[in-house]
């Protein structure tokens, strides 16, 4: 890495493979899956409610909040899906500062999981 490379990026909680949150540049870079071990009883809608959750805590560790979000990929494991995950963002989501997005079809890395987000925030 580039010398002085390291000051300017943050790494919130990493681990051996992924770090949970990374800052740099006033940008905040991570992705939500709902809590684990992941519960397959739970509808899509259940397991984003519990990913919005888990989004808060994150944007907060960055110093921000939803109102910063800039872009959100949305990762579901079937388009059927769509709708009800949809009422769960439109609840969640700050109206008046929607980020962009974008939603896909996806094979999810494990079967019990439908859905995963990957977000990207400013920050203060």
């Amino acid at each position: 890495m580039a010398e002085g490379l390291a000051e300017l990026i943050q790494r919130f909680n990493p681990g051996a493979r992924a770090s949970v949150a990374v800052r740099h540049n006033g940008t905040l870079y991570f992705a939500v899956t709902p809590k684990s071990p992941f519960d397959p009883a739970l509808s899509a809608a259940e397991q984003a409610a519990q990913l919005f959750e888990k989004a808060d805590e994150r944007l907060a560790m960055g110093g921000t909040s939803k109102s910063g979000l800039l872009f959100v990929a949305i990762l579901l494991a079937d388009m059927a899906d769509y709708d009800a995950v949809n009422r769960v963002w439109d609840a969640w989501i700050d109206p008046k500062a929607p980020p962009s997005r974008a939603c896909f079809q996806a094979r999810l890395a494990n079967p019990a999981m439908k859905v995963e987000m990957i977000m990207i925030s400013a920050t203060g």
